[in-house]
């Protein structure tokens, strides 16, 4: 009885710590073009930019940056022509490719897309290059990195008050914000962000069944390669169930096959 006293008193603790957080974060309501929604947020966007500049600083102090003129040049191209449809102008795009042979591309807050060059050797045209970028770009304007920044931000914040008043189970480490770029995304955010790219490839010209393709590609891939700590089939899941999530966002009608890939029976 006793043990659950504590565990209610510390309940009661965190949860009045956590509103100390939201409320010291300057927490403000904000229409998000790109998901719809009234969306309340920790963040506004200088505070945005300045995570995503931090934590850029140190991608590019971990991996490899390519200097290939020619690739660069390739993709600033297909930057260039997304930039200019996608829902938030506020802020300044930067497209950077990491050389290393691992299939994989993350965004970061602040308006950074990385490719690693192993991902860009998979695709056959810039349409699908295209649509990966596209989708990252999806996560920048849904602002789902900052999102899911600002609660490990703010539970290692609990944490260090936690630690403060004697009454920590557990440490965040210092770089959970940076580790947590390689960890997967919700579902829904996943799902949200091909959702966006199909607008974005749509609106820029560019062929969104490309989409499926790269999708079928990957899949593949992912069937026969080995296992990898940082690769596209961890931080980027649910292969089949997206595929049905792009093509309905393509025609708006959904499959059979793609209905059974969306309740997990992946065909």
């Amino acid at each position: 009885m006793w043990g659950v006293f504590i565990m209610r008193r510390k309940a009661r603790w965190i949860i009045f710590l956590w509103g100390c957080v939201w409320a010291a974060g300057g927490c403000a309501s904000e229409y998000n073009l790109a998901t719809g929604r009234e969306e309340r947020l920790m963040y506004g966007t200088e505070k945005e930019i300045n995570v995503g500049d931090a934590v850029a600083r140190q991608v590019e102090r971990n991996y490899e940056i390519s200097r290939d003129l020619e690739l660069n040049q390739r993709m600033e191209s297909i930057l260039a022509r997304l930039v200019p449809v996608v829902d938030r102008k506020d802020l300044v795009y930067t497209i950077r490719v990491i050389d290393e042979d691992k299939v994989n591309a993350v965004s970061l807050p602040g308006g950074y897309v990385y490719v690693f060059r192993g991902l860009i050797d998979k695709m056959e045209k810039d349409d699908q290059i295209a649509g990966v970028v596209a989708h990252e770009l999806g996560h920048i304007t849904a602002r789902h990195g900052i999102k899911r920044m600002q609660s490990l931000y703010g539970y290692a914040l609990l944490q260090g008050l936690a630690i403060a008043s004697q009454d920590a189970d557990a440490v965040v480490g210092v770089n959970a914000i940076y580790t947590s770029i390689f960890f997967a995304y919700s579902r829904q955010d996943e799902f949200e962000a091909d959702r966006l790219a199909v607008k974005y490839m749509k609106k820029a010209g560019y062929d969104p069944q490309e989409m499926i393709k790269v999708l079928e590609i990957l899949k593949k891939e992912g069937e026969r390669a080995p296992a990898q700590p940082i690769n596209y089939f961890r931080t980027h899941p649910y292969l089949s169930e997206r595929m049905g999530i792009v093509h309905q966002a393509i025609t708006g009608e959904l499959r059979f096959k793609d209905y059974l890939n969306l309740t997990g029976n992946d065909i």
